[in-house]
């Protein structure tokens, strides 16, 4: 009977430890459910609040120009953004004296042409930012800081223009959504050391008031370069883009060594015809020869030409003394280009 007793009492433990394990695993699976679906709501409500998700997102290219010829190069770029079949708005930053009704430069009737014409600019006149330091060139590259005030857009694509469209980018809008968006400067970078710079001349980013006003106070604040003053504000928070395709430079072409271009691919074999075909952007840089748009003299353009060695020769995917050849058609497309848009038989400028 006492064992019976205890029996009984065990069983009546097991009974009561099995409901209690029960109950603790249907009351955390309804926990875990709750918290699941709370964290999946909190998820949903943020993944339809970002930028390039909203309902009607905005997107479009920005230029700046602060003379006549950089007018031209946003003309030439814009045309070559046409071309390639971009569906988004083409922004024109642009001094505000240009828009005088009464105001008779060059550029002023290259505004008024530029309006009458089908090309569908939109028309952002700003005041000129500079800096006195550097080479003139560069003076009035602030000015496309202005860029970040385009507040009635959802993502603005500037870029120098200085440089030639090779090919569509309108897939870039669709990056994972970031304040700033910017290249390394590749061709400064120095893998030893952990500092990275961040190029300047393409950016992808988010227009916004706050962050406006913070770059032009630092801008007139430090007196830099637009470089530098990014590089100051966001080198730390800055989404990175592949410098590969989107920061080429003229100058690559006539460098000996490409590692640095085709990180983190170093050991890839160098194949110039493929790079130009496969590149969005290319940036005109071959100092000391002067800007495409600029005169230079024949020894200059000599010393510049990109090598070609007796004994380089032709391949199935290149031909021979590719460099030379694609860096030349840069400079020869430019030129063409400018003869149409800017030229005797001018289009627009």
């Amino acid at each position: 009977m006492l064992l019976s007793s205890r029996r009984i009492a065990v069983a009546l433990c097991t009974v009561a430890i099995f409901i209690t394990l029960t109950m603790y695993k249907v009351v955390q699976k309804d926990s875990v459910s709750n918290s699941l679906g709370f964290l999946q709501s909190s998820l949903s409500l943020n993944h339809s609040s970002l930028p390039t998700e909203k309902g009607n997102p905005r997107f479009a290219y920005a230029q700046y120009a602060t003379d006549i010829n950089y007018l031209c190069n946003t003309i030439i770029n814009f045309n070559r953004l046409k071309r390639s079949g971009t569906k988004h708005d083409m922004v024109l930053i642009f001094p505000k004296e240009w828009d005088h009704e009464s105001a008779n430069t060059r550029e002023a009737q290259a505004i008024k042409n530029l309006r009458a014409s089908d090309l569908n600019i939109v028309f952002r006149p700003f005041d000129i930012l500079s800096t006195d330091k550097g080479d003139s060139t560069w003076h009035d590259s602030l000015t496309k800081f202005h860029a970040f005030a385009l507040i009635e857009y959802t993502r603005i694509l500037a870029f120098d223009s200085d440089s030639l469209v090779l090919n569509n980018m309108d897939f870039l809008f669709l990056a994972p959504d970031s304040p700033v968006a910017m290249p390394r400067a590749y061709w400064l970078t120095d893998r030893e050391h952990a500092k990275q710079i961040l190029g300047s001349h393409i950016m992808l980013i988010e227009p916004n008031t706050h962050r406006y006003k913070r770059i032009i106070n630092e801008a007139m604040r430090s007196g830099e370069f637009d470089m530098d003053v990014l590089n100051e504000l966001f080198k730390d928070s800055a989404m990175i883009l592949p410098h590969r395709r989107l920061a080429l430079l003229t100058g690559e072409f006539r460098a000996k060594d490409h590692s640095k271009y085709l990180a983190p691919d170093e050991e890839e074999e160098w194949n110039a015809m493929v790079e130009a075909s496969r590149a969005y952007l290319v940036h005109f840089s071959d100092w000391p020869l002067p800007k495409p748009w600029k005169s230079h003299t024949e020894a200059q353009w000599q010393a510049a030409l990109p090598e070609c060695l007796d004994d380089d020769i032709e391949k199935p995917d290149q031909s021979r003394c590719a460099d030379r050849l694609v860096w030349t058609r840069f400079y020869t497309d430019y030129d063409n280009d400018k003869s149409v848009y800017c030229g005797l038989n001018k289009k627009y400028v």
